[in-house]
């Protein structure tokens, strides 16, 4: 066998354990990626029911998730031109459940689920996505720790506009140790659900909301 002969062979075995590879990868991605979407979906149905008031916790998630309006002014919340909220309106109780979407965390976008009353209370806040730090940033999950819950219960006149920062800040809400930037941007898009939710007409009053 020649030294080119040989060339080529080493080529084609390469060429074609590469292809197998790449295909092996490309076979498994599909099988799972249709389970990984189904794993995000019922993470983010469990989501939208653990925003809403008590009074509404046992809504079933079909019920929440047929409720879906067409926000106005959705930029407002860092979202899309044809961006929707939920409106569940049950046993004498409302809320609405707005997602929302802020750039200033310390590795990139920070999504979050928050429901509001009809008293314009926050029943409840989730982060849905994140890529902050692992055992920093990460405390804005409710999984690793009580902080999001701190919202609970709060109005955008429970403290003063300045209130609404982190204690480094001179606010009310906490940061956490070696990670201030991400609670930041959870407790500043927080705050802008509430001032959205305050200036925009929003289906709160017990009337079917708009498609």
């Amino acid at each position: 066998m020649t030294l080119f002969q040989a060339m080529q062979r080493g080529a084609l075995a390469l060429g074609t354990f590469a292809l197998v590879t790449a295909g092996s990868v490309a076979l498994t991605r599909a099988l799972t990626a249709e389970r990984i979407e189904t794993h995000q979906l019922a993470y983010q149905h469990r989501q939208l029911q653990e925003v809403l008031p008590q009074a509404l916790a046992n809504t079933a998630v079909t019920q929440v998730l047929e409720s879906t309006f067409t926000l106005p002014n959705p930029e407002a919340l860092g979202l899309a031109s044809d961006s929707q909220g939920w409106w569940v309106n049950a046993q004498g109780s409302s809320a609405v459940i707005l997602p929302v979407v802020t750039r200033q965390g310390y590795n990139g976008e920070i999504r979050l689920l928050i429901g509001i009353d009809e008293q314009q209370r926050i029943s409840g806040v989730r982060v849905t996505q994140h890529q902050e730090t692992p055992g920093l940033g990460d405390d804005i999950e409710r999984s690793r720790s009580d902080w999001i819950t701190e919202f609970n219960g709060l109005r955008l006149d429970s403290f003063p506009p300045e209130g609404w920062a982190v204690t480094k800040d001179g606010g009310h809400f906490d940061a956490f140790t070696g990670a201030t930037i991400t609670p930041r941007a959870v407790v500043n898009a927080v705050h802008k659900a509430l001032q959205y939710a305050n200036d925009t007409p929003l289906p709160m009053s017990f009337k079917e909301p708009t498609q």
